[in-house]
């Protein structure tokens, strides 16, 4: 933006109206002794052209030519003095005018840059803000969404835990309905042969069981106590490579700590074939494994330390003082 100086020392009074913007600002000071001024400047001209034009009247030779001469060059000096400034004054106006002129376009470009520049500042305020709410939206919306999902995993938690309660009420309601568990021995021709290993994980124990699939095949494997309570019960059977049937339990540890040492077991195993539940011979093939974790986190299964001293067959038709 241009900027006019302003030297108001160099303007006086004969010079203020040669100055639109100076005579404004110096009209309040200069308005007293302008009167003044211009009285001393017009004063000794006027006095020059008195005194020719008096000599032009009273003497008629050479000093009344010469007076007139005076006079007239004064005058002329003083029309072309008036007009000059005249010129001057109307040039310095419109010089004035374009600097002001100019001045304020400049201004005004610089106005309409500014609120450029604002309005695109509320406009990304408004995409800030907009992003922000669509940010808040997706929040809710994710949250709301986990919410839901520990629902249903809370609903299937206990829809698994009602099935459980279910297999084991249906499980006890068939154990009382065959003969107790201390009744005399069956007969073995009835009892179903089994060969078991045993998976150590942990704290955990299972007990593994094997048997040849025919028609007579089980589905079911449970275990009871000497009072007849069922403590635990199999899955499904899953068919392994060789044709066999493999069933899985995690039995009591009694139960696991009895058939890893070679003991009479205090439980009853029984299977389900043909919807009978009929005893169950063991014979332990040795093998003892146990879960690791890799350094890359991967779970994988071992033999047993103690499993390279064990013979493979140790027990033939184990049976349960029970069964």
């Amino acid at each position: 933006m241009g900027v006019i100086p302003w030297r108001p020392e160099g303007h006086t009074a004969s010079g203020a109206d040669e100055c639109r913007l100076c005579a404004e600002i110096s009209a309040p000071f200069a308005g007293a002794t302008s009167v003044t001024r211009q009285i001393r400047q017009i004063l000794p001209p006027a006095l020059i052209v008195l005194v020719g034009l008096v000599l032009a009247v009273v003497d008629g030779g050479a000093m009344a030519w010469l007076g007139a001469g005076v006079a007239a060059g004064i005058l002329s000096g003083a029309a072309y003095v008036w007009v000059s400034r005249r010129i001057l004054r109307r040039a310095a106006h419109n010089a004035h005018a374009l600097e002001i002129r100019a001045s304020s376009e400049e201004a005004d470009r610089r106005v309409e840059l500014v609120i450029r520049q604002f309005e695109w500042a509320v406009n990304d305020v408004a995409k800030l803000r907009s992003n922000l709410t669509h940010a808040e939206a997706t929040v809710q919306a994710l949250t709301e969404r986990g919410r839901q999902r520990e629902h249903q995993m809370e609903q299937l938690v206990r829809q698994i835990s009602q099935l459980r309660e279910r297999l084991a009420e249906v499980a006890m309601a068939a154990s009382a309905l065959q003969p107790s568990a201390a009744e005399p021995a069956r007969a073995s021709s009835d009892a179903v042969r089994f060969s078991f290993g045993l998976h150590l994980d942990g704290p955990r124990a299972r007990l593994e069981l094997q048997t040849a699939a025919n028609s007579e095949s089980p589905t079911r494997l449970r275990v009871m106590d000497r009072d007849g309570q069922i403590v635990a019960v199999s899955g499904m059977a899953v068919v392994s490579v060789d044709g066999t049937l493999e069933f899985q339990l995690e039995p009591p540890l009694d139960l696991i700590a009895d058939l890893d040492e070679g003991r009479e077991i205090n439980y009853a195993i029984e299977a389900l074939v043909d919807q009978e539940w009929k005893p169950v011979r063991l014979r332990d093939t040795g093998r003892r494994t146990r879960s690791i974790v890799d350094i890359q986190g991967r779970l994988s299964r071992v033999p047993d330390v103690s499993d390279t001293s064990r013979p493979a067959d140790t027990v033939q038709g184990r049976r349960s003082t029970l069964n």
